[in-house]
């Protein structure tokens, strides 16, 4: 080997030793002080698209860990112990924040050193009346129920429907006044089942381009053009899963000229369960007159979804992926809560969503009117 490739094999080797002496540099920094947990593994985690992700983990020494990653808009963050389902919630941003609690209350939480996070704690105060005022009128229900008080129970369901809707409508206030906050997108998205496309799509909108870039705000974009794509009045998307059997069917097979019921539910939801006579009637009065059903399950267990099925006795044709609140079917059509169905008109065209009860009846009786 020549003097000259022994000199640039020495460079070489120079600069690989020196990288790899240069230590990532990080801009957010949680100093954690768990007390009582040890020496045990915790984890930093994120919640996105449905899915834990796992950002960092460290060996705790005598209840105390370091973590540190780069963010570039503030993000909510999880910290959670191996072995325990506990976590420690919390905004993160740029710097350096502390964070403190104890293993046996994960609830009472101090953090220090994050501006986000003492907006969201704040604002998340404003909304403690409302629980307050939910967990009143649930205990008045329970009280009504076992008395037998109808009218009463009518009332009070009246009444909690009006405290959601001030809570919703809280949040909605929030995010429009402080459009420049991450804490805004954040709480429309944890509860965007709430809001109806109308909405969503306003507050959506105005949020400042500064915030642009945000998973939450990106998130929200996308939702709203989900419930876009799948609005009343837009012809249906097509998708196939497998029946009980095994077989692939398509919705667009069950059209056929058809008026169809899309109904999503699953065999672990109580107030599906309690809708599903209510189907049945439907079903049955009107089948012969060309009404179907295409039940979607969000169901994981396939035995206890077909249990189900042959106990309600629901005799028109089911599918599922059995991927629980990740099917495939529910993201297509923005689903976030069950029951939840859609009535499709022989053309193609979504024509109503959610009917339920004497609305779903009044609605069949209007169409198959002699």
């Amino acid at each position: 080997m020549n003097k000259l490739s022994l000199l640039l094999l020495g460079l070489l080797i120079g600069i690989i030793v020196v990288s790899c002496q240069q230590k990532e540099t990080f801009n957010f920094k949680v100093n954690a002080t768990i007390t009582g947990i040890g020496d045990k593994m915790v984890y930093l985690q994120q919640r996105k698209n449905g899915d834990w992700v796992k950002l960092d983990s460290v060996a705790f020494v005598n209840d105390k860990g370091v973590f540190q990653e780069n963010i570039g808009l503030p993000e909510f963050f999880y910290l959670s112990v191996k072995g325990d389902r506990a976590y420690v919630p919390f905004f993160g941003e740029q710097g350096e924040i502390n964070i403190s609690t104890s293993v046996n209350n994960m609830r009472d939480v101090k953090v220090e050193g994050s501006k986000t996070h003492d907006e969201y704690d704040a604002f998340m105060g404003t909304l403690a009346k409302f629980d307050e005022q939910a967990s009143q009128l649930g205990q008045r229900y329970q009280q009504a129920k076992s008395e037998g008080k109808e009218e009463e129970l009518s009332k009070i369901e009246d009444e909690y429907n009006d405290v959601e809707k001030q809570k919703s409508q809280s949040m909605l206030d929030y995010a429009t006044s402080n459009n420049e906050s991450i804490v805004g997108p954040f709480i429309i998205m944890s509860n965007s089942y709430l809001f109806d496309l109308d909405q969503l799509d306003k507050v959506t909108n105005g949020f400042s381009d500064k915030i642009a870039e945000s998973y939450y705000v990106n998130y929200l974009k996308d939702r709203v053009a989900t419930l876009k794509r799948v609005a009343v009045g837009q012809k249906f998307v097509d998708f196939t899963l497998n029946d009980v059997d095994g077989n692939p069917v398509s919705l667009s097979s069950k059209i056929n000229g058809n008026y169809v019921l899309v109904d999503f539910w699953a065999s672990w939801c109580a107030p599906c369960r309690a809708e599903n006579p209510n189907v049945v009637k439907a079903y049955n009065k009107y089948h012969d007159k060309g009404f179907d059903v295409f039940g979607v399950s969000f169901d994981k267990d396939h035995d206890k979804w077909v249990k189900a099925i042959e106990d309600d006795n629901l005799g028109w044709t089911h599918v599922s992926d059995l991927k629980y609140w990740s099917s495939e079917a529910g993201k297509l059509y923005g689903v976030q809560s069950i029951p939840h169905n859609l009535l499709i008109n022989p053309e193609g065209i979504i024509v109503e969503k959610n009917l339920r009860g004497e609305d779903l009846q009044k609605k069949l009786e209007g169409i198959y009117a002699d």
